[in-house]
């Protein structure tokens, strides 16, 4: 990972130990701060490893009730830093405007926990996130692919437009078409959003306070993409695959850049490289969410503006980017939310934010109804909404 500002360029690396002197002789000033932080970090992560071989979803009544009156005792730095701001316990340890970035950065959202950052940087100096060779597109091949094996269908073009229930029960669900499919159970991967709201209408027997919630809980942040076709060999320069850049202009505070053809060559031809710029879109394509009807016209053209600024603030960092560019594909919240049908095109479900963290049981208030997906799960993503699918199915041949 690669911190660029208008002071320099920052690469940590791998290894925690090997992370935490390289930050200490860099920023000497601040080395007391930086033991903390880690100290606490290191506290967390561990507890977190502790937590996940539980499974407290699983558990029945009295279980939960001891599990729960005894969390405080077993994992308390979690219940410390569970509510609290991790860039409020960073502001705490360091006064280095760069430091303070580096240490932030590590969670991408600006108000998640201490709990959550302390997790992501477990990530960034173990080296444990990955990328799968020939792009994401990939894992979906292969989940298909198992999944026609074991004589499973899958509906393209086709959308639920109801569960069907009867007796506060899921019997099955309705396409669009009307079409009805009946089932034993259900699971939906979908917004829950548009779970309790649209396929079940807001009845169903679902208790007021459970709709409540999911009118009032808040959604994650989402972003505004460029994807890039160039054709300039960027091997020759100092550049990373994962670079974070604070521009001290305009008004992105950061933008993320990705070059994942430096570390998978068949993602592009030889001599010519992806890159990927992302920023925060929420409040700038808020406006656009509020209009009854979109104008296409406008909305194309404030896509290509949003995508132009990114461009020039990325050419900072690589130079002469602009006239290099073959392919380019923008996408903003609304795509987001056109795609995936995720509400304001929210990219991890249920806001990560240290006051919010909220989370849905698998198991549904209808009866043989489960679900699975970032939804169900924070921080949410695609590791998490594999895990919960794993789950649901558990859960699934359970019930029958």
């Amino acid at each position: 990972m690669e911190v660029i500002t208008s002071n320099g360029k920052y690469t940590i690396p791998k290894g925690r130990q090997e992370a935490i002197e390289y930050l200490k002789n860099t920023f000497s000033r601040e080395a007391e701060g930086i033991e903390k932080f880690f100290e606490i970090q290191g506290r967390i992560t561990d507890e977190m490893y502790r937590l996940f071989k539980t499974d407290p979803d699983s558990m029945n009544t009295l279980s939960r009730f001891l599990f729960n009156a005894v969390f405080p005792l077993r994992f308390s730095n979690i219940a410390r830093y569970y509510r609290k701001k991790g860039a409020d316990i960073v502001d705490s340890l360091a006064k280095d405007r760069d430091l303070r970035r580096i240490l932030k950065i590590a969670a991408i959202f600006p108000n998640v926990s201490m709990m959550m950052l302390s997790w992501f940087w477990n990530i960034i100096y173990s080296a444990d996130g990955y990328y799968p060779k020939g792009g994401m597109q990939k894992v979906s091949d292969a989940l298909t692919e198992n999944l026609k094996k074991m004589n499973g269908e899958i509906l393209y073009g086709k959308k639920v437009a109801k569960i069907v229930t009867e007796g506060n029960q899921a019997k099955g669900i309705m396409l669009s078409d009307n079409t009805i499919i009946n089932a034993k159970t259900v699971i939906s991967n979908a917004d829950a959003r548009q779970t309790f709201f649209e396929m079940l209408n807001g009845d169903a027997g679902v208790p007021q306070k459970y709709l409540d919630n999911l009118k009032r809980w808040r959604l994650s942040e989402s972003f505004f993409y460029v994807y890039l076709g160039v054709d300039m060999d960027l091997k020759g320069l100092s550049v990373n695959p994962i670079m974070w850049y604070f521009p001290e202009k305009d008004r992105h505070d950061f933008i993320g850049i990705g070059i994942p053809s430096l570390s998978d060559k068949g993602l592009a031809p030889e001599g010519k490289h992806v890159v990927i710029i992302g920023a925060f879109g929420d409040d700038s394509a808020r406006p656009w969410f509020e209009k009854e009807k979109l104008d296409k016209e406008e909305y194309k053209k404030w896509k290509e503006a949003t995508a132009d600024l990114l461009i020039e603030l990325t050419e900072d960092v690589i130079p002469g980017l602009k006239k290099h560019i073959v392919v380019k594909e923008t996408a903003s919240p609304l795509t987001f939310c056109r795609y995936t049908l995720n509400s304001m095109g929210a990219s991890s479900g249920w806001s990560m934010d240290a006051d919010q963290q909220n989370k849905l049981p698998q198991k549904t208030p209808i009866k043989n109804l489960f679900l699975a997906g970032h939804w169900t799960f924070n921080p949410g993503g695609v590791p998490s909404a594999f895990m919960t699918g794993r789950k649901a199915a558990e859960m699934v041949k359970k019930a029958l």
